[in-house]
């Protein structure tokens, strides 16, 4: 019997979060339907020995694939290679599903021919445990839509989405190596949905405020040219297709995110005379790119001043920058 769902798990380094990652699926009444595909890249604790035991245990749904370090792009695309499942989703060993939304989700998935299928998700955090729901709003549930229309005014992260695993493999999408992908694997696929599912369940289960993460400061300056690689490759993307209006809305809409968050890292450096100028060209590429990217950009107040200024302000606003994010 073919799998309904694969689910993809990065895993480096969890030993303390894994196995409520795995706990979370397991639900006798969903277990023959799904396969976890777990990715070990190259940890160096006792991760891969944690997964050794659910695969054991549950062969027919846990599966452990092991890698050198390669970054989590790059567990998507194993994940990806051994999937079996109708439909494709990712998960990070730090975070977990909502178990008890687990059967009514993949009885619509086993039920449904749909390109992509968008659920809740809650952002948890690891501190306090105070939870944030993180729901798709204005969307009649469990109907199937164009895409094309589904998409106006929508926002989407990666924890929501569901592809069909065919849509995946015949448009061969593969993220980068390293961090920063889940926009990769939230924007590649975009160009070839047609149709799209909304379902009001949380399904993902996302832990914020660790320490280790790659959203901090200081992981995202140390890894700021993958941060580039990304949005570069984005908007290589971007410029390789022609778009449908609001599709390509969609999609400039969050590469402006990204943007953002691109100026936040080169702000963050003390080196104000290279990361000015790597803004610099940072805005030119997206102008090139689409002049309604640019447009989206001169909107964000931070952008508006440098632009207006012609980047004479770029010293106090980094400035300005560095000292909200009490950093040095």
């Amino acid at each position: 019997m073919q799998k309904v769902l694969s689910v993809s798990v990065a895993a480096y380094n969890v030993e303390n979060f894994i196995v409520q990652c795995l706990d979370s699926f397991v639900d006798t009444e969903i277990l023959d339907q799904i396969e976890v595909l777990v990715t070990d890249d190259g940890s160096t604790d006792s991760t891969r020995e944690i997964v050794k035991k659910y695969q054991e245990q549950y062969p027919q749904t846990f599966r452990l694939i092991c890698q050198k370090n390669a970054g989590p792009g790059s567990t998507v695309n194993s994940g990806l290679a051994h999937a079996s499942g109708k439909y494709f989703r990712m998960v990070d060993g730090d975070d977990w599903v909502q178990t008890k939304n687990l059967k009514e989700y993949i009885s619509f998935l086993k039920n449904h021919d749909v390109d992509m299928v968008c659920t809740n998700y809650c952002c948890v955090d690891h501190v306090s445990g105070e939870k944030q729901e993180k729901r798709i709003e204005g969307k009649p549930w469990g109907k199937v839509l164009p895409w094309k229309e589904a998409c106006r005014d929508l926002h989407l992260d990666m924890h929501h989405v569901t592809y069909r695993t065919d849509l995946l493999r015949e448009h061969q999408i593969r993220l980068d190596h390293g961090f920063y992908t889940d926009l990769e694997y939230l924007l590649l696929p975009t160009p070839y949905v047609q149709t799209v599912a909304f379902l009001n369940l949380t399904i993902y289960m996302y832990r914020v405020s660790l320490s280790t993460q790659s959203m901090n400061t200081k992981s995202l300056q140390k890894n700021v040219a993958m941060h580039e690689k990304v949005l570069n490759r984005l908007l290589e993307e971007y410029r390789a297709h022609s778009w449908d209006s609001a599709v390509g809305n969609y999609v400039l809409r969050r590469i402006a995110i990204m943007e953002g968050m691109q100026l936040s890292i080169y702000l963050s450096f003390t080196d104000v005379g290279t990361y000015r100028e790597k803004t610099k060209q940072m805005l030119k590429a997206a102008r090139s790119t689409s002049e309604e990217l640019y447009q989206m950009l001169e909107k964000v107040r931070t952008f508006r001043l440098l632009i207006r200024s012609r980047f004479a302000l770029y010293p106090i606003l980094s400035w300005l920058h560095r000292k909200r994010l009490r950093v040095s």
